[in-house]
């Protein structure tokens, strides 16, 4: 049976994704959430913060229940070198890749059902000799699948069919083929996962005068 876990990964060490994860596991949730970070920083950010935080590793069972409040699944994974809020340093950046890959990972062999991720640094990824240019690629290089992007709100979500791209690159990336499986993949989210039985979907044209 597939879990109803979700992965939260707590993105770069130095910025506001560990004191999200503490303020978020502060609340009850429906499903359990599963933080991958280093646990000792999520207690050094609790104490910081001075919100309770009950820390309750997994190993190889992934967590059927919702934790209560306060408490917080962890799958550890350890800081390259100590880290100090609002200071970043690139010394960590394979720790910030290596919690994606966890949380990736998991979601392709069926400990997750989802992953959440808290924001990352990619200059300091970059700075650190890593080339990367965002969530969006970093899944779509670990998976072998074509994610994307969708922004949403009340009454409408809009997918993007090109992701951190230079502008002069863009209108040689919007192909037949690029747009046909956006489309696709878009329309079958929409039904299947968010239960909109007939989407309408329309496609914005690059060209202001796309309609002429």
């Amino acid at each position: 049976m597939a879990t109803e876990a979700l992965a939260l990964t707590a993105g770069e060490p130095a910025g506001i994704g560990p004191d999200l994860c503490i303020q978020i596991a502060q609340q009850s949730w429906p499903v359990p959430l599963v933080a991958i970070a280093a646990p000792e920083m999520l207690q050094e950010r609790a104490g910081r913060l001075g919100l309770p935080i009950r820390l309750i590793p997994v190993g190889t069972d992934t967590p059927v229940q919702p934790a209560p409040p306060g408490t917080l699944y962890i799958a550890g994974v350890p800081l390259a070198t100590p880290s100090e809020p609002c200071r970043l340093n690139s010394g960590n950046a394979r720790y910030v890749l290596d919690t994606l890959s966890k949380a990736v990972d998991g979601c392709l062999d069926g400990r997750y059902a989802a992953m959440v991720t808290a924001p990352v640094h990619k200059g300091i990824i970059n700075e650190a000799g890593i080339p990367f240019t965002g969530h969006t690629e970093f899944l779509a290089e670990r998976s072998g699948g074509h994610p994307v992007m969708m922004l949403a709100c009340p009454g409408l979500r809009v997918a993007l069919a090109t992701t951190h791209l230079p502008l002069r690159e863009v209108a040689d990336a919007i192909t037949a083929a690029r747009l046909e499986s956006v489309l696709t993949i878009m329309e079958h989210d929409l039904i299947g996962r968010f239960g909109i039985s007939e989407p309408r979907i329309l496609v914005c044209g690059l060209n202001p005068h796309a309609g002429e």
